[in-house]
């Protein structure tokens, strides 16, 4: 694996951008950037630095066909996945192995990626991990392949917290509560709407929980390691979310409710992400140095 096309030599650095050129020739031109950068780290990903004409000739048969189609608008292409005026989107169900690829990829420099759901973007976590310095974009082989079970059950932990501290701020607090609480801020950090405690705590409480189910049965799962990774990323900021907002319907608003909120969500999933992958990387390397 290489990180640049810099790292092949000459002969096959050219033969791979002149394959990126007529890959890219032939998609409408405000979508060659991302296709570009798309396929070549497939090719990154595939090639090494000894890699020659003839290894990217296999590679480029592997990937060309497939990775050009989602783009070349023909009548085979999934129509659940695209862009609409340059928005990518995919309506497609969620799966654990999609969620990994939007938050965490090490190994593509881009902080924003096509969401694993709906429209828009997903911050790519290893992205922004490489960029901080906290892991290498080389780290694993294949992210979280090689991620101890031990490490996916500790991960669970964090939405079971949450929703076990969620039941017991309304067991505790629920009496005491104002009769409304609200339920969405504005720009300013201001309430706009409420709505009973009552349907405040069955929303806070049934979210939290399914947060924790999720956690608990990707953590339980024996499928592979991206799976479970994403679908406990996709958990923790949930549970990090609706955590965040069960406080804040007690307190008063301000300008710094979106912030926290925000923070709520992508703290506690790139953390999870981080953890987990470091705890892939360090088994990785005692798998190496016994091998040595």
């Amino acid at each position: 694996m290489i990180t640049s096309l810099d790292h092949l030599t000459p002969t096959t650095r050219g033969a791979a951008r002149a394959w990126l050129d007529a890959s890219v020739a032939a998609v409408p031109h405000d979508l060659r950037a991302d296709l570009r950068d798309e396929l070549t780290i497939a090719l990154c990903e595939r090639l090494d630095a000894t890699s020659g004409p003839d290894e990217l000739a296999r590679v480029v048969a592997d990937l060309g066909p497939v990775a050009a189609a989602s783009y070349s608008g023909d009548g085979d292409a999934d129509p659940r996945v695209g862009r609409w005026f340059g928005v990518p989107f995919d309506v497609r169900p969620p799966t654990g192995d999609r969620l990994k690829e939007s938050m965490w990829d090490p190994a593509d420099p881009r902080l924003f990626k096509p969401c694993a759901f709906g429209a828009g973007w997903d911050l790519n976590f290893g992205g922004a991990a490489v960029k901080l310095g906290l892991i290498e974009p080389d780290a694993e082989d294949e992210p979280f392949a090689n991620t101890p079970h031990e490490a996916f059950s500790a991960a669970a932990g964090f939405p079971a917290l949450m929703a076990a501290a969620v039941v017991a701020h309304y067991a505790v607090r629920g009496r005491s509560l104002p009769d409304r609480l609200p339920n969405h801020w504005d720009a300013a950090g201001r309430p706009d709407r409420w709505v009973g405690k009552g349907t405040a705590a069955a929303v806070d409480v049934g979210l939290s929980l399914a947060a924790a189910g999720l956690g608990a049965a990707a953590a339980a799962s024996r499928t592979n390691g991206a799976g479970r990774a994403g679908r406990l990323g996709l958990a923790a900021a949930i549970a990090g979310g609706v955590a965040k907002m069960t406080v804040i319907r007690t307190m008063r608003g301000g300008w710094w409710v979106g912030p926290v909120l925000v923070g709520g969500v992508l703290a506690p999933a790139g953390l999870t992400l981080l953890g987990l992958a470091l705890a892939g990387r360090d088994a990785e390397r005692r798998r190496d140095l016994g091998h040595s």
